[in-house]
Parts: C-alpha cells; structure tokens; sequence
C-alpha cells in the first residue's frame, strides 16, 4: 500500500484560537506521541462527535498503535461525517487490508480512485488489494493506470510484476521486476520475486544469485542460523574444512538440497548437517562421517556454515548440472506389501499453514473417481482434516490404509515398499523422488519453481511425473488422467 498521509500534513492551517485540545493533540502526533495525542483526540470527540477531522487524526493515531480495528472505527466515524473523504476512505482501506479484511477494502478503494482518479497511490492501493482478491486482470490494469499517471512508479512496477506473475506470464513479470530494479537496484523484495521468475524460467545462473534476497526482505522473517559463523557460497576451497549445512525452511527443501552432501564430502569438506526434528532420525545414518541433528551448539568446531538451499549458488548448479542420481536417500528394510494388486501411497493435501496450501491441496472427495479401481491405497498423511475425516466415514465403501506415521524414517520404510506414490506439492513427493521411487505429482496452476514450466518430467527426480491443472482448481481433470494411466496399467 502506499504511504498513508500524515494526519498533520492533512489538515490545513488553522488560527492561534483552535481549539486547545485538538492543537495539543497535532502536537503529540508530530512528536510521534500518538498514546497520548489519541487520548486528547478521544477527549475532543466525546465533547464533540461530529468532527470529521478529529476523527481522521484519531484513526490515524491508532493505526501508528497498532490498535487496527479501533483505528478503522475511528476512520468510519470520519466518513460518516463526510463521505467524500478520500484520505479517510484510502485510510480506512488500509487498515481494513491490514486485517485481511480484503473485500470490504476493496470497497473503499473503489471509491478512492472515483474521486481521485489522478492519484497513482490510490490506483495502486486498489490494485493491491484486488490481487488479494484474486481479480488479476483488473489488478493489472489499476497497475498500468498508477504507472500512467506516473511514470516509474517503482512500487507499482513491483506489483505489476507480481500480477503478471500470477497470471503466468513470466517474461513480462521479468520485465516488471527488472524496471523497477533499474529504478532501484537495492530493491531486495523485487530482486526476490525475480528470483523465483527466473528459476522458474530455468534461468538458475540469475535465479540462484537473486535467491539470496531472502535474507534481505524484511517480512520473510529470514534469519541466517549460526551467523558467527562464515558463510560459504564457493569463493574458496573447503577441503580440509568443516562445514556446517543447515535447513532454512520447508521438509521437502531439505529434502530436495541434501542430495549435495556427497558432492561437498568429495570436495574434501567435513559434513555436518542442522535439519527439522523430523527429519533427524531419517536423516542421520545417510552418509559416513556425517553428523545429523536438530542443531549444533558447540559452533566454535565448524570452520564454515552454509544453508542448504544456498547450495546450488555455491556449486554453480545450472538446469543441466542438477545431481540427479537417484537414490540419494535411502532405507534398510522396506515395508512388506502383497503384489497381487498395485499398493499405491496417496497424499492430497499438505500443512493447513502454508502459503499456498489453498492451492495446492484437494479434498480427498475430489479423488473418488480412483476409490473405485483395484488398488490398495496408501494414506501417507499422518494426519487427516476434519472434512476429509467426515467424508470417508460416509463413505465406507472406500478402503484407504492409515498406516501410523510415527517420523519421516518410517514414511520412507512404507514409500519403499510401494509400487507407485501420487500426491500433491508436499515433502512426500520430495521423499519419494530421493528414494528413486515412482511418484506423480500433481501441481497447481502457478506451481512451485523447481517444476519449472510446461514439463511432464522433472530435472530434480528422475523418477518423477507431473500432471499439471490446466487452469485454476482444476483437480478433476488431473485425477481423470491419474485414473485413466492406472486403468491402463
């Protein structure tokens, strides 16, 4: 959103005899007193409701506080007084999008470009929060309108790029990025977001460099582990070196970059790996002289630190230089399982708490159509959601197996013992690649970088096959052609 406007740059000059608790109160916030300004402002209000100034500025005071919704009350009240306000409605907007409250900003901002419709920061802020809103196109143009009416607007070049972005149209989203960056090249968030376009492009010599914004944005919450340790990224030898790797973010990331361990073992490094609890007991008897745990205290025995997914930066990984021999993880005694039918795992949804699980997830409803073919199905979700809970005890005809997923060491053991593994974008299908096992994965529009784009295959895991929705929530057509390979098989 764009920078709100003060609430003393908004009021216009007034006489010596303004009123004494309304001049106080200008003078604490331009202080940046805004506790005790809002009290006086609180005051003038109870001795006089209908000031739609005092109102605007008490808004204003409680947005600096934090206090969102009391300042979106606040706000209101302005607008109720006067409902042509176009500070208060753009005001009341972002406190409103602030709260997610997405469609009734949408509103406000509607109603912001109609009276200012020559002011870029409205149209952007509008732009904004219908993207939120999923209304893209229309998104795109309010972009367009803020960069027409000023050129080189550096934030709204960013949100056009991120707008392109979601419609898939990598090329120009680039070029989004890339002008606003030629406007500011210390743009971290926009050099961030391009570097998620270009990977997705399989442009990784870009990709990979840009992919070290993360530590630089702000509201990633991205905090290097072991910062008093040097950061390795390939700019010297490591032989002779100990070298502490360790996970930043998803399972399935470290699942996916753990596959460099060999090479930097061969590289002469000492290799010590910090990854997610579960994972550990996984993870740990994987290679020799590898020491895995949740974390390492002693640091001062490391030479080096490195997280993992800074590892296709440090040894230069292009699209035709991914390590891709399978497998790279492996088990020592597979789950036993009958052959006289296919046992297939089965995963359709991932953590409620990701970003895009909205996405990426389906109801285990979408897959009846596979529920009627002769194969033992494998849940291998450890735990299931309440809707699809209800829905298979309505439907006891169908026969999934719940195994007890106790840790990741024995997902693997049952994936091994499988004959196939469909699923979603989770650390299951990360899991079942590194074991060199057969996995569909089935992605969303818009999917993941490391899918690349327009591949039925995967450079990552060889023994991977994607089946990609050709538009949004198209579940249907996935599973269909899930269904009509099994039948054929």
């Amino acid at each position: 959103m764009a920078k709100k406007k003060s609430a003393f740059d908004r009021l216009p000059q007034r006489p010596a005899a303004t009123d004494q608790l309304n001049a106080q109160a200008l003078q604490l916030l331009q202080q940046g007193q805004f506790q005790s300004g809002a009290q006086l402002l609180q005051q003038s209000l109870t001795q006089n409701p209908r000031q739609p100034e005092v109102a605007y500025n008490l808004g204003y005071a409680l947005q600096q506080l934090g206090l969102l919704d009391q300042a979106v009350q606040a706000y209101g009240q302005a607008i109720a007084l006067a409902p042509q306000d176009a500070d208060a409605l753009m005001a009341r907007g972002h406190g409103l999008a602030t709260l997610k409250k997405f469609a009734e900003a949408e509103a406000d901002f509607a109603k912001t470009v109609k009276l200012r419709s020559q002011d870029a920061d409205a149209w952007n802020n509008y732009g904004n929060v219908l993207l939120e809103l999923e209304r893209t196109l229309e998104a795109l143009a309010a972009y367009d309108r803020a960069l027409a009416l000023r050129p080189g607007f550096v934030q709204a070049l960013f949100n056009k790029g991120k707008a392109l972005g979601a419609l898939e149209r990598y090329t120009d989203a680039a070029a989004a990025y890339e002008a606003a960056l030629t406007i500011n090249p210390n743009y971290e968030e926009a050099k961030w977001h391009l570097s998620w376009i270009y990977l997705v492009l399989g442009d990784f010599e870009r990709g990979w460099r840009l992919f070290e914004a993360r530590w630089t944005v702000p509201n990633l919450g991205n905090q290097r582990r072991y910062p008093h340790l040097p950061q390795w990224l390939g700019q010297a030898s490591i032989a002779g070196k100990s070298l502490l790797l360790y996970a930043e973010q998803g399972l399935g990331d470290t699942l996916q970059f753990c596959r460099y361990v060999p090479l930097l073992q061969a590289m002469g490094a000492k290799v010590s790996l910090a990854v997610q609890k579960p994972l550990v007991s996984f993870l740990k008897d994987q290679w020799p002289d590898v020491l895995v745990a949740e974390s390492f205290a002693a640091v001062s025995e490391f030479d080096l630190a490195t997280p993992l997914m800074s590892l296709p930066l440090a040894l230069g990984t292009r699209l035709a230089t991914i390590p891709a021999e399978v497998p790279y993880l492996c088990v020592d005694e597979p789950a036993q399982t009958a052959h006289e039918r296919l046992h297939v795992g089965l995963v359709w949804s991932g953590s409620t708490g990701h970003k895009n699980d909205k996405n990426r997830s389906m109801a285990v409803e979408t897959l009846a159509p596979l529920f009627q073919l002769p194969v033992n199905w494998v849940c291998l979700q450890p735990d299931l959601r309440e809707s699809d809970l209800r829905w298979l005890a309505e439907h006891s005809e169908v026969t999934l197996d719940r195994p007890a997923l106790n840790d990741f060491a024995e997902t693997a053991r049952i994936i091994a013992g499988l004959d196939l593994v469909v699923t979603v974008d989770t650390a299951v299908a990360h899991l079942a690649g590194a074991l060199g096992k057969p996995v569909w994965i089935l992605l969303p529009t818009g999917a993941d970088y490391r899918w690349l784009l327009d591949r039925n295959d995967s450079p990552w895991y060889p023994t991977a096959s994607l089946f990609r929705q050709e538009y949004r929530e198209d579940w249907r057509s996935v599973v269909s052609a899930i269904r009509l390979l099994l039948i054929s098989d």
